[in-house]
């Protein structure tokens, strides 16, 4: 159960990370500066929920 978790995980990530990409590439440089302040605060909040989850020893 596991080990079909982080596969599921792994492979969300990979395909979030490339669809990300992809619409950076077709964004205009303000929309790109105003998408990059938005997922550094998104990734600071996603990595804040990983430490709680840790701590509750869910994973």
């Amino acid at each position: 159960m596991r080990d079909r978790f982080l596969t599921g995980m792994l492979t969300g990530g990979i395909i979030g990370a490339s669809a990300g990409l992809y619409a950076m590439s077709r964004m205009s440089s303000r929309q790109r500066k105003r998408f990059m302040r938005r997922g550094g605060k998104m990734l600071k909040s996603a990595t804040r929920v990983i430490g709680m989850t840790r701590g509750m020893n869910i994973f």
